[in-house]
């Protein structure tokens, strides 16, 4: 079975040019859907879709 690319937080302030910290406080009002998580690590993650997603969001739509 195929592995589905994992984004980072690193990525995601790339990909949608806003600071961590600007994300997690959306993420804890609301505004956004909450992370996927890391078994190991709690590390936030995001896949394609989610990208997809958040960016469809930042774009009012």
């Amino acid at each position: 079975m195929k592995k589905e690319k994992r984004y980072f937080i690193k990525d995601l302030e790339k990909i949608l040019g806003v600071h961590r910290k600007t994300y997690f406080y959306w993420e804890k009002t609301g505004k956004v859907p909450k992370a996927k998580r890391t078994p190991m690590g709690n590390y936030r993650y995001w896949t394609e879709k989610d990208i997809e997603y958040l960016k469809k969001l930042l774009r009012g739509q």
